[in-house]
């Protein structure tokens, strides 16, 4: 049976802990009452003014007034004025290294003050930060309109200073290398009787109180997805910028995200799409799947209107249009991924020959074809240069009458084939780095193509919105 509980307190309080520190320290976490907290610490509050309070030796002051109260007041100003829209928050603490050496010495001491002493581990306690937050949710919360949720999006961290650190640790250093990472499992480790003759049976009596720093909040990613189409053949998929110069105007990218910022307020935003198409190629047909990912968002809470009125920004435009636009998880993105090279898309390619019209019925009895094409000539200085190997599902070629009169043959080819090949060196051949290829086929060394349309990327996703 331990020690009356009363008298380790009293011991507690006669060392230098504030009362909420003394209440904690005697608390094991899955019994702590905030109540018990709370009344603890108005007691500290109510007591007749002395000469000087010191700084408790545990939390550094931070438990004490008007210490907490100013730290309450920062975050719910903080909170109020961020403009997020979440209706919960979490919060996080950065803490100096030294109150959490000062809370192990001092569950030592607890320790040893019970009749049933485990000599190997310290008396479990309730942590600062836990404390902390059990006594201010309440206030944060009624002030602010937020729910405290420890699985909230919305992530409020406070962090904190005390200019006595280094002091405080070099003693310890002697024997161990301390770090804020693991720090509880470093201290686990050390012999009581070495982290003892180090650092002395109680912490000394601060000379500082612990500082507030700052406080910042982070919201966790919100992720868009819609597809789009692209009628213009100036026009890249995302910024086009060479040596830190910009050589197009505007991207299909900064078209789409541009009416989505206004509605967001992000910090920023990361694009992602199944594939691309050159800056000189439409995207026709249903369109390219594409995400955002808006980074730190204000603004999370997207309706069916306000994603409608998002679509009609963007569509204003000549250039790209947008549908489909509704709001997705994290894990749904892994559909706009899987099966990178291996689902179809279907192109349509105008081509041309020198000569009279070809025999055409050649590239429509082909396939299925099975091609190898080494990394194009046009791509090598940013991409590797492999062998890959990629099937045609199915060409189907039919005759012009376009530009009859330049004594030239046209032709459009619908072609279905595996994602990531190289539709225009499968025209052409890229100097015999594709084979077999469209010349090849045809026996004809003139063939090339002229322009190319994406028509369809043959992935149902995201599923279609209702209109």
């Amino acid at each position: 049976m331990d020690q009356n509980t009363g008298e380790i307190q009293q011991k507690l309080l006669e060392i230098g802990c504030c009362r909420v520190c003394a209440v904690r320290h005697l608390t094991k976490p899955s019994v702590v009452d905030v109540k018990t907290l709370l009344t603890v610490s108005e007691q500290d509050r109510d007591e007749p003014k002395r000469q000087k309070i010191n700084p408790c030796i545990a939390c550094l002051g931070l438990f004490q007034y008007p210490q907490k109260d100013k730290i309450i007041n920062k975050i719910i100003s903080h909170l109020k004025t961020s403009d997020y829209d979440s209706d919960t928050f979490n919060l996080a603490f950065n803490l100096p290294m030294c109150t959490i050496i000062r809370g192990h010495s001092i569950a030592l001491y607890v320790s040893k003050s019970r009749i049933s002493f485990n000599p190997t581990f310290p008396t479990a306690f309730v942590c600062v930060k836990d404390a902390w937050k059990l006594m201010a949710e309440d206030a944060i919360m009624k002030s602010t309109n937020k729910r405290f949720d420890v699985h909230s999006p919305l992530l409020v961290t406070v962090s904190f200073s005390y200019k006595d650190i280094k002091n405080e640790c070099d003693c310890l250093n002697t024997i161990v290398k301390l770090s804020n990472k693991n720090l509880q499992s470093i201290l686990s480790q050390i012999d009581n009787n070495d982290f003892i003759s180090q650092y002395g049976k109680i912490p000394s009596i601060p000379e500082s109180t612990i500082e507030f720093k700052s406080v910042d909040s982070r919201h966790e990613s919100v992720y868009l997805a819609g597809r789009y189409n692209k009628w213009s053949r100036t026009l890249s998929q995302t910024p086009w910028i060479v040596d830190k110069e910009r050589r197009l105007e505007s991207s299909v990218e900064e078209i789409i995200y541009e009416p989505i910022k206004k509605h967001a307020l992000v910090d920023e935003f990361r694009f992602s799409s199944s594939g691309r198409e050159d800056i000189d190629v439409r995207m026709l047909g249903r369109g390219r799947p594409f995400a955002i990912e808006l980074v730190n968002p204000r603004k999370t809470k997207f309706s069916y209107e306000v994603l409608r009125e998002i679509e009609n920004e963007i569509n204003i435009g000549v250039q790209v249009t947008v549908k489909h636009l509704q709001n997705v998880s994290k894990n749904q993105l892994k559909e706009l991924k899987s099966g990178e090279e291996f689902k179809i898309k279907v192109y349509k390619a105008l081509c041309y020959s020198e000569t009279k019209l070809l025999d055409l019925e050649k590239l429509n009895s082909c396939t299925p074809l099975e091609i190898a094409q080494y990394t194009p000539v046009r791509v090598l200085h940013r991409r590797a240069n492999i062998i890959r190997p990629r099937t045609i599902h199915s060409m189907k070629a039919e005759a012009t009458e376009v530009g009859v009169k330049n004594k030239c043959s046209f032709f459009n080819v619908i072609i279905s084939t595996q994602a990531g090949t190289y539709v225009k060196e499968f025209v052409h051949g890229d100097f015999g780095r594709t084979h077999p290829c469209l010349r090849t086929i045809l026996d004809n060394d003139t063939v090339d193509i002229l322009a190319l349309d994406v028509l369809d990327i043959e992935i149902d996703w995201p599923p279609p919105v209702q209109y």
